[in-house]
């Protein structure tokens, strides 16, 4: 997944996915240094990427169970202007083959 950050805005490629691993890319298009965390609805933070700088990518490797994440940046009040994003994860739908 790749997360768009712009001076105040995040913009993921998804708004949801299956739970497991994921691998989530943070490409800074703006100004100002911005980082990526990823806190589930009880406000527990799951995983912290560092800085970013401008023009620059930065990736992070996190494994992901069933819920509501928001993925935010947590440089300064860059949050509270507009840089979050709301992502789903679901359980994988289990397939079956007919006899």
């Amino acid at each position: 997944m790749l997360v768009n950050a712009a001076d105040f805005l995040f913009n993921g490629s998804r708004k949801a996915g299956p739970s497991g691993r994921w691998q989530i890319q943070l490409r800074n298009n703006g100004q100002d240094e911005h980082d990526l965390g990823i806190r589930r609805t009880d406000g527990r933070v799951v995983a912290q990427m560092g800085i970013v700088n401008p023009d620059r990518l930065g990736t992070i490797t996190v494994r992901l169970k069933a819920g509501t994440y928001r993925l935010f940046c947590g440089v300064a009040d860059h949050e509270a202007l507009g840089m979050s994003w709301r992502l789903i994860v679901r359980v994988p739908r289990v397939r079956t083959t007919a006899p």
